[in-house]
């Protein structure tokens, strides 16, 4: 029995083993990166370990499936290891289908797969915060921050309220982490030419924070101006 399985997400999990099987990641940056977990170079790592042990994940299987069709090896696998498989082939299926609604190419339905709404739901967003910090060139649409764990892809309406435009990068700016909480707290918004507006919550110190920031457009898909104008009425008045 895994010690730490419980402790984690469904989307973790998968991801864990996505990274070994896909990416062939060691177990220390694994543990680092995915879990956000202290991973020394003596000792870490065996929080990862420990999960894929679970679903009969060994040194042999890593960065397999860079390698060899998951259908074949679900074919001639069985127990954990099996049902970890299939969940990850559906994982792809939902990347895949997130994918083509951020870039048009579809509109986003239900997909038959075995895992949670809460993590089909996070791999939209994943997806959908890559191809945003990709168009606005992993820096904030406001400010000069360019490190990608200080950038939040921050819906205009938000995730929770508008389900049609949950994967439509129209609905989605690039900000750091405070230009995102003021903009979701509506103290300002921007106008039919991107310009600043401010809320009514606005002071004068958040008026002379934000009153010299111009907002830089991304490369595509540049905010829909309806929604804007939804934002500003919604949550700055």
């Amino acid at each position: 029995m895994a010690r730490y399985l419980d402790r984690f997400t469904e989307e973790e999990v998968l991801k864990v083993v996505k990274a070994y099987l896909v990416d062939g990641l060691s177990h220390r940056k694994i543990q680092f990166e995915i879990l956000g977990l202290p991973s020394p170079a003596r000792g870490g790592g065996f929080v990862t370990m420990d999960i894929l042990h679970h679903f009969n994940i060994n040194g042999d299987k890593k960065g397999i499936l860079a390698k060899e069709d998951i259908n074949d090896l679900i074919k001639n696998s069985t127990g954990n290891y099996l049902e970890i498989l299939k969940k990850i082939k559906d994982y792809f299926k939902e990347e895949n289908e997130a994918e083509k609604v951020i870039r048009g190419l579809n509109t986003y339905g239900t997909v038959d797969t075995e895992i949670t709404v809460e993590t089909k739901q996070r791999v939209g967003q994943d997806k959908l915060r890559n191809y945003i910090l990709d168009i606005y060139e992993h820096k904030c649409a406001l400010c000069d921050i360019d490190k990608d764990d200080l950038l939040i892809c921050s819906h205009i309406i938000p995730w929770r309220v508008d389900e049609q435009n949950r994967l439509n990068p129209k609905n989605a700016i690039c900000l750091c982490a405070q230009h995102d909480k003021l903009f979701d707290k509506g103290y300002f918004s921007l106008d039919e030419n991107y310009k600043i507006i401010f809320g009514m919550k606005a002071d004068d110190i958040i008026i002379n924070l934000l009153k010299d920031a111009n907002f830089r457009e991304p490369l595509q898909d540049s905010p829909d101006k309806e929604l804007l104008k939804i934002h500003f009425r919604l949550y700055c008045k």
